[in-house]
């Protein structure tokens, strides 16, 4: 990943920041250290990264804001869960869509158009984030076609960032 820009953000760039993972990600608020400052990490491919205390914290994919995996494990598990089999880790930390046949449970908060976890069924480590393209009744019902759209997984650029 090679930085174009960071700083610090202003004041008034983090609240407004703030109101929106209000907005959007009320139960992420509750448990984000709302006093601490944020900083703000611009790729040289344009992404826009979210930092605190030299974490990434969310990201800016389009207009969607998607906390990071490497985010408090407090803020990852108040995001809807979907859980999958283990012959599903291997492809989705290479990066690939979570198809509904790999699925073994879906939260009913995770609608179609909204950001969720997915998770591994043995130890329910998290593995990916990514936006539902499905509703959890069509997977449970029609158990094919792509249901998760892969945006950050465990291995990519924002997640060895840290490492």
């Amino acid at each position: 990943m090679i930085i174009k820009k960071r700083h610090p953000l202003s004041s008034k760039e983090q609240k407004e920041l703030l109101e929106e993972v209000r907005d959007k990600y009320p139960f992420v608020y509750e448990v984000l250290d709302r006093k601490r400052p944020i900083e703000l990490l611009e790729t040289s491919k344009g992404e826009i990264v979210y930092l605190q205390d030299g974490r990434p914290l969310l990201f800016r994919m389009k207009e969607i804001l998607v906390p990071c995996l490497r985010a408090c494990q407090e803020i990852i598990d108040t995001l809807p869960k979907v859980v999958v089999d283990m012959g599903a880790v291997p492809f989705i930390v290479n990066g690939a869509d979570v198809m509904a046949p790999g699925i073994r449970e879906v939260d009913d908060r995770a609608l179609s158009g909204s950001v969720a976890v997915v998770v591994e069924e043995k130890y329910r480590k998290p593995l990916a984030v990514g936006i539902m393209l499905m509703d959890p009744k069509d997977i449970r019902e029609k158990k094919k076609g792509k249901a998760v759209k892969n945006v950050h997984h465990v291995g990519d650029e924002l997640w060895k960032f840290t490492e």
